[in-house]
């Protein structure tokens, strides 16, 4: 069993408890009420509803241009990106932006995946050691 401490933002209007979250087998088991000495904030993990992760092979690449010209299919430089890159500095690439996300509390994304049922696959590729659920 597990506790954390310190101010709990709770429920739907995430309102602000001191307290503690008391976790067993990774599961929440209560939310209780208590003094606590501790200055943290607990809040649950974030989740990104709206990533393409696979354009992290092409990351600040496009400022400075257009909308169209960094992104517009078919030749926007997103695009010419994504083309050039083989598997491995694509897989590479997401890699680092889902080990980022992770280590600033983002738990699960929803991607816009590229390429199909191959884009899917490298995205899963990339995902598995990061704890990120895409």
């Amino acid at each position: 069993m597990d506790e954390v401490a310190g101010t709990i933002l709770v429920g739907d209007s995430f309102d602000p408890v001191r307290g503690r979250v008391v976790v067993r087998d990774g599961w929440i088991e209560a939310v209780e009420r208590t003094t606590t000495a501790s200055t943290d904030i607990v809040l649950p993990a974030f989740v990104n509803a709206h990533t393409h992760i696979g354009d992290s092979v092409a990351k600040e690449a496009a400022v400075g241009l257009s909308l169209d010209e960094a992104v517009a299919p078919p030749d926007s430089l997103k695009h010419r990106r994504l083309a050039a890159a083989d598997r491995t500095d694509l897989v590479a690439a997401m890699r680092r932006t889902l080990r980022f996300m992770r280590r600033t509390g983002t738990v699960s994304c929803l991607d816009f995946r590229e390429s199909g049922v191959e884009g899917a696959r490298v995205l899963r590729e990339a995902a598995d050691p990061t704890d990120v659920d895409p």
